[in-house]
């Protein structure tokens, strides 16, 4: 008797299983480089907002280290205020959205849909990695520090809220929603609602 072929949806969610590991392997050791354009643009959009409140940025290692304008009194007098961040916690849809591409066997490296695809994942990355900073400056380091900030108590709240969205959600909806929109076609096949 011959084996029923596996369901074509099966097929390919089996294929990105199997590139999953590889891309978390190769996203791992790659963190920190694919950190440094999110970071960026996260320091642009925090300094929109505050003007200045971003000096400058440094990876050390795969913990991203921001420089602020802010001052915190210290033994020694007054000294900068330095937050370090993990910016693997909103990137990790990185490896997610490359094994859902790479499933499909056309992709590989040829295709620039899937090149196009993780780069539109980065203003989500961008977005986490502000909203935590502000949280950090906001509630986590003192009234001293969320002083200089001078936010009303809603503003509070939205960056709150921010957090938690950029935290929770975000990377999930943001890597399921641009793998649906960059791979349509397919996705359409997959689900049987087109035609061959």
């Amino acid at each position: 008797m011959k084996p029923r072929p596996l369901d074509p949806l099966l097929q390919y969610f089996a294929k990105a299983l199997l590139w999953l590991p590889v891309f978390f392997l190769l996203w791992y050791y790659l963190a920190a480089l694919c950190s440094v354009p999110a970071a960026l643009l996260a320091k642009i959009v925090v300094n929109l907002m505050f003007s200045g409140l971003v000096e400058s940025l440094e990876m050390n290692g795969r913990q991203l280290e921001v420089v602020t304008s802010l001052l915190v009194s210290t033994e020694g007098g007054r000294g900068q205020v330095i937050v370090t961040l993990n910016p693997l916690i909103y990137s990790w849809n990185i490896p997610v959205l490359l094994a859902l591409c790479f499933a499909i066997e056309e992709q590989y490296f040829s295709n620039l849909r899937t090149f196009w695809a993780v780069v539109a994942l980065l203003p989500l990355h961008a977005f986490g990695l502000a909203a935590e900073l502000l949280v950090s400056l906001a509630f986590q380091l003192g009234p001293e520090v969320a002083g200089q900030l001078s936010l009303e108590s809603w503003q509070n709240e939205a960056v709150a809220l921010a957090y938690q969205f950029g935290y929770l959600m975000l990377p999930v909806i943001g890597a399921s929603s641009i793998w649906l929109l960059s791979q349509y076609d397919m996705v359409r096949r997959l689900a049987g609602l087109a035609n061959d």
